[in-house]
């Protein structure tokens, strides 16, 4: 990877929120804002759930964190197993590195079109990629998987137009099929299904549905849940799950004009105080 850091969004804004003391970092990708909180005092356990992510982490942090790799979905028992059960913060910065989008070789961006459609965070554990979704689900399944990130009927003439151009191999080729068909123009034309792909090769929504109740149960009370969302589809869930989207801050307009990724991020967060209210005990 020729960038050797991620750039971390709103790294300013979780370091005014986040309590000092011992804080999760769900996803802790190559260590941008575990580096901020070490300076702010936390002692931190970070998560990462792709094996090359991790290593740069690893490498810049040191010894000075905590690190596992895993998925934030098995919240509850990492952080038994690292004594981390009763907790002050809690942070999830959703969505991918800007290093998967640039410098990897799994398809994650559509500039790369030469790359297989493969979007596997952990390919040593995850064994369906992109393209075997592409190229072996029915049109009703291929309908559901868009319709996550589209409306319906846009989602059904892209599973059509899937299911007539298969077989699947790299980017390029799902790039031709995107040429032709409607989209936002703020948006290139394969944008929405390249999301799509990766947020159901990597259950992404089932993972985020799944650590919520887990993440304030080991809270302590009067904690903070912080998460970084990019698109509506993960700030939907936070709504059906929580009940609420949470109060919100935006990125700073200074660092938008700096870090383009930024102008989508939004920080919710939710106080184990108010816990009973997002009914999460059920």
């Amino acid at each position: 990877m020729q960038n050797k850091f991620h750039e971390s969004v709103m790294v300013n804004e979780v370091i005014k929120e986040m309590p000092k003391g011992k804080v999760i970092d769900c996803t802790l990708g190559t260590g941008g804002h575990s580096e901020a909180l070490l300076d702010k005092g936390c002692e931190i356990l970070g998560i990462e759930a792709d094996p090359k992510i991790l290593a740069i982490a690893v490498e810049r942090l040191g010894k000075k964190i905590k690190t596992v790799l895993g998925n934030f979905s098995d919240l509850d028992k990492i952080a038994e197993k690292n004594n981390f059960t009763e907790v002050d913060g809690i942070l999830l910065d959703l969505g991918v590195s800007n290093l998967h989008l640039k410098d990897d070789n799994r398809g994650f961006s559509f500039t790369q079109s030469e790359q297989e459609l493969d979007m596997r965070l952990n390919p040593d554990i995850q064994g369906v990629k992109a393209i075997d979704l592409l190229n072996a689900l029915n049109v009703g399944s291929l309908t559901d998987l868009f319709e996550r990130v589209m409306n319906k009927d846009l989602s059904k003439k892209w599973a059509k137009e899937v299911i007539f151009n298969r077989p699947f191999k790299t980017v390029a080729d799902l790039k031709k099929v995107a040429f032709n068909m409607p989209h936002k123009k703020s948006l290139d034309s394969a944008t929405l299904p390249m999301l799509a792909l990766r947020i159901a090769v990597n259950s992404e929504y089932e993972n985020l549905e799944e650590v919520l109740p887990k993440a304030f149960k080991i809270l302590k009370t009067g904690g903070k849940l912080l998460i970084i969302t990019f698109h509506s589809g993960e700030e939907r869930i936070l709504e059906n799950v929580m009940r609420s989207k949470g109060f919100i801050i935006y990125a700073p307009e200074g660092e938008v004009r700096e870090n383009p990724r930024s102008r989508s991020a939004k920080l919710h967060i939710y106080e184990k105080d108010d816990y009973k209210k997002y009914n999460l005990d059920n």
